[in-house]
């Protein structure tokens, strides 16, 4: 069901990497396995593909097989907008609090991020006149110039960014 990249490897991964990008239909889990040899692989999750108990496993899973200590998350902290109906604030709430809880329950460290942070990291600001469609191609753009044998879209780019961010930070 996810996207992931032409690796596979028998030996575990030495460090796990996980970036989530809240949102119902939106949002998507990327978990990015480093190996000894310098390889890594990637694995995609878009959360509207998924119901909550795989979401549950993805991240369950992640840490499987990783030593101890060597699994971390970054989640984007989100909020509601102004405008934003009270059914989808509500719901979109829901769905972030279930993700923190899933990590809390998976046992897997994990910071909050804004995206301006994560953005900022990546030296990525939107243009003022930029629209919200033209923004998610250069941030996908990013992610593929990162990760060329990834299969992504605009819906899984940012929580790709969001792994690769997860690598970098301490």
């Amino acid at each position: 069901m996810g996207e992931k990249a032409n690796y596979s490897c028998t030996i575990p991964p030495v460090a796990t990497y996980v970036g989530i990008d809240p949102g119902s239909s939106s949002g998507a889990i990327c978990v990015i396995n480093d190996y000894p040899d310098g390889h890594n692989s990637v694995f995609i999750a878009p959360m509207s593909k998924y119901t909550d108990r795989d979401i549950l496993n993805v991240l369950q899973s992640a840490s499987m097989g990783t030593p101890a200590g060597k699994v971390k998350a970054v989640i984007e902290g989100v909020h509601s907008f102004p405008g934003q109906g009270v059914a989808s604030s509500f719901k979109f709430g829901q769905n972030y609090g279930m993700l923190l809880g899933f990590l809390t329950a998976s046992d897997i460290p994990f910071i909050k991020v804004t995206p301006r942070t994560w953005q900022k990291y990546y030296g990525m600001k939107k243009d003022k006149d930029e629209g919200k469609p033209q923004w998610k191609v250069r941030l996908r753009q990013r992610a593929e110039e990162l990760y060329p044998d990834v299969k992504l879209n605009n819906q899984t780019a940012d929580s790709l960014l969001i792994s690769n961010y997860c690598k970098h930070y301490e």
